[in-house]
């Protein structure tokens, strides 16, 4: 009987090789971005950043590659429990909310009163945010990253520790005042909790990011329908969203939740385990 290949990366790897990426994504991005701003040196830096290291790191990976990297594609059945996880953007967003109330009600206030970016600005944004970065996050992360350190640790702690570098790297990137970093640093790490179950549970990166784009693109969609469908807390004024919307969002994500469970049809225990089985 042939002995189970080593998990790679394994825990210290996945910190070295996070911390390469991310050094990469700053240098990059700091020397394209030009001086007017936008969104194209941040789209550099993370295809050079997460696409580069993902793409060296995934060589070593031993067979099958594919497979354990999750470059795989997924049951029809599974697009339910996704659509179903969609509204997951509400209560990320009232964990801001509370955040917000409890921390930094000034700089939430601020916040909401900064002038708001014109069209092509916000155009390019919703471009790298919906398109680009799933692609990479959930190639780098949930690819590369949690197969290595959920075969080293185990399904809690590998998930944990790939939703830990996720956040950080997100907060690094994003969190420009003391609210922002705690705001998105705690979303990041409920969504990369999230979305780490989600890989677990479909085999498949695929899913991790349509379910990205689709949280991605609810918020846009939110904004766009500001006036028609306003919703306090969430994309209207209010310090928190009612518990009329909270409630059938708690559920949904929950019975996708479950849902999903039941697709797992084994645990990741070792490195000889790569994740559900698909007869």
């Amino acid at each position: 009987m042939s002995e189970a290949p080593a998990p790679v990366p394994r825990p210290r790897t996945a910190l070295a090789l996070t911390a390469f990426a991310w050094s990469v994504m700053v240098l990059v991005t700091l020397l394209a971005t030009p001086a007017e701003g936008g969104v194209f040196g941040l789209a550099l830096g993370l295809l050079l950043g997460l696409g580069g290291a993902g793409t060296l790191a995934a060589r070593g990976v031993p067979a099958p590659t594919e497979r354990r990297i999750g470059l795989v594609g997924f049951a029809p059945r599974l697009l339910l429990p996704l659509a179903l996880l969609a509204p997951f953007v509400l209560l990320a967003s009232e964990i801001d909310n509370c955040i917000a109330a409890v921390f930094f009600p000034a700089a939430k206030t601020a916040a909401s009163d900064a002038t708001r970016p014109d069209a092509l600005a916000t155009l390019e944004w919703v471009l790298f945010a919906v398109l680009l970065r799933p692609v990479l996050e959930e190639f780098f992360f949930r690819g590369v990253i949690q197969q290595g350190v959920v075969a080293a640790l185990g399904p809690a702690r590998g998930v944990l520790l790939t939703a830990l570098l996720f956040a950080l790297v997100r907060t690094s990137l994003f969190g420009t005042d003391a609210y922002h970093a705690v705001s998105f640093g705690v979303q990041a790490l409920a969504a990369g909790l999230l979305l780490g179950f989600v890989r677990l549970s479909s085999g498949s990166i695929l899913a991790c990011v349509l379910l990205q784009t689709a949280l991605e693109g609810a918020g846009v969609l939110s904004l766009v329908l500001r006036e028609p469908l306003p919703i306090p807390g969430f994309n209207a004024e209010g310090a928190h969203t009612p518990l009329a919307w909270l409630l059938p969002a708690a559920l949904s994500v929950g019975l996708g939740i479950r849902l999903l469970g039941r697709e797992t049809q084994r645990p990741i225990a070792g490195p000889g385990d790569l994740g559900p089985v698909r007869s």
